[in-house]
């Protein structure tokens, strides 16, 4: 089961998936096998029970930029709804049926911004955050009942995500990385983790450059708060850049 299947990421993970034998059901609410709001706890729980899946990945994510103070309150709540309750409703859906089965594994894509604060970001960085709270507090509390738990944190992906904001400044924290990934490697990460073969919970991250330095600002903030105007700069000028290359 993948949730935010229609397009991007979802997408690449469902050809992933199905090119590695894996029968896969794809869930969004428009374009895929089948519809599902990820918001709608019961409708997570009625799909779970339906086609008992093996694997949950929780992917359907929105992003939302801007300053948080005037960022509209339905925007907001959105972000929130979609990003972490749709992460929570899925994984407990997920959890009912592959513990009575005795096995499982739930993947949640989190993000770089799991670990590191991103102004104009900051809501979306915000759920981000308590994902990967989330998710590794799921795992320990699954311990001994046969499923396993991946948190997946890519940096920006080339998806429509991303292209819907090559003109936004608020957004421009997502462009600073050396390149933006492909939704395909990014879901290679991912399938690469549901299929390690042990421990209760693992953690990916990519590129592995960006991945320590945002776990090393995370862990000291007043260092990303002398860094952001950089990487704000640095964005800036990718964004320019890709604008042009369009």
């Amino acid at each position: 089961m993948v949730t935010g299947a229609a397009g991007g990421l979802g997408r690449a993970f469902c050809e992933r998936l199905t090119a590695r034998g894996y029968a896969v059901v794809g869930a969004d609410l428009a374009g895929a096998d089948e519809r599902l709001d990820v918001t709608d706890p019961q409708a997570c729980r009625e799909l779970a029970r339906r086609v008992q899946p093996d694997v949950w990945v929780n992917n359907a994510g929105v992003l939302g930029a801007g300053s948080v103070a005037e960022q509209p309150d339905a925007e907001i709540e959105r972000v929130v709804a979609v990003n972490l309750l749709g992460v929570v409703h899925g994984s407990r859906a997920a959890v009912e049926v592959m513990r009575a089965r005795g096995s499982g594994h739930i993947l949640n894509v989190g993000s770089l911004a799991s670990w590191v604060p991103v102004p104009g970001e900051v809501i979306y960085a915000a759920t981000k955050h308590a994902v990967q709270a989330f998710t590794v507090g799921l795992a320990a509390e699954l311990r001994g009942t046969g499923i396993r738990v991946s948190l997946l944190c890519p940096d920006g992906i080339w998806t429509p995500m991303l292209h819907d904001r090559l003109a936004d400044p608020a957004a421009s924290l997502s462009f600073s990385g050396r390149r933006l990934l492909s939704a395909d490697e990014v879901a290679a990460r991912g399938v690469a983790l549901i299929e390690r073969g042990s421990g209760v919970l693992t953690i990916g991250s990519l590129p592995r450059s960006r991945a320590v330095l945002c776990r090393l600002l995370g862990i000291v903030p007043e260092l990303s708060l002398r860094l952001f105007p950089v990487f704000d700069a640095l964005g800036r000028r990718n964004q320019r850049r890709l604008r042009v290359g369009r």
